[in-house]
């Protein structure tokens, strides 16, 4: 029988799964909260020691698998706003990136060794812990590269948007969109469209009220009130409408290390994003 040091055999699996989580998260272009994602890794870890020990194989050992990296994935990244459909694309794209990663691993490892370096390191019975590191960091840089390669990756152009609205302010993930081409008819000013649910928390009741069912009637009916919104004509595959969009105090848009003011509306709207929680025009 092989003897198996479980504390190196956890760690292992901890720093791999680490890795697989961290890459998954640049390629979905998702936050990723570190302590998270740690957790994450050791609850893999851990599932990957108990398989070891009790044993797992079979069909039932590759459901368990999956149910493993989804939990991962629940626990590193998952969100209410995101669903179950964001958790299982980024199971899919982690459990993807874990295979590219062996791959590539696999692949570092036989050219090491057709290379025959000169290093203690190198040992009949494989590689040191050191190179292992080296390799594994070697590997992620070429997964990432690779997978942005074979568009595993989205090329979005992304900005910060901090809105101002009735004294709060938010910070919003926005997609730049060229075809977002949505102007106030009366002023010229751009509109954002922004996440419904992101922006619930600035709104009055009844304004929420009011852009979540498209009715505005009885809000615009109060002429205080209806000085902060603006009516914008939007035409799109499925006809013509009119957005409430809201005059905010206060709009910072930060793309890379730049960041400046507009004067964009916002009007919000469920969108349904995954990554995103507003469109702006370019």
């Amino acid at each position: 029988m092989e003897e198996v040091y479980v504390d190196l055999y956890f760690l292992i699996n901890l720093s791999m799964n680490f890795l697989c989580l961290m890459i998954g998260a640049t390629l979905l272009h998702r936050t990723a909260r570190r302590g998270r994602v740690l957790l994450a890794a050791a609850f893999g870890g851990g599932y990957a020691l108990v398989a070891l020990l009790v044993g797992s194989d079979g069909v039932v050992g590759l459901l368990l698998d999956i149910l493993t990296v989804i939990g991962m994935c629940a626990i590193a990244f998952g969100t209410r706003k995101k669903g179950v459909r964001g958790l299982l694309r980024a199971a899919a794209v982690v459990w993807l990136t874990s295979m590219l990663l062996g791959g590539v691993m696999t692949a570092l490892y036989a050219g090491l060794n057709r290379l025959n370096l000169p290093l203690e390191s190198l040992e009949d019975d494989g590689l040191s812990v050191w190179v292992f590191v080296a390799v594994s960091a070697l590997a992620g840089i070429l997964t990432v590269k690779g997978g942005r390669w074979f568009g595993l990756s989205a090329k979005t152009k992304s900005a910060i948007l901090e809105v101002t609205l009735f004294g709060k302010t938010v910070r919003l993930r926005a997609m730049i969109d060229t075809g977002n081409l949505l102007r106030d008819p009366v002023s010229g000013r751009g509109v954002a469209v922004t996440e419904l649910a992101a922006v619930e928390k600035l709104l009055p009741k009844d304004l929420f009220l009011a852009c979540k069912t498209g009715d505005a009637t009885a809000y615009l009916s109060n002429h205080e009130k209806a000085k902060r919104v603006r009516l914008i004509p939007a035409n799109s595959a499925a006809g013509s409408a009119l957005l409430l969009a809201v005059v905010p105090e206060r709009v910072v848009i930060t793309v890379g290390r730049e960041s400046f003011s507009s004067d964009y509306l916002i009007a919000p709207r469920p969108l349904g994003l995954d990554e995103f929680d507003a469109i702006i025009g370019q």
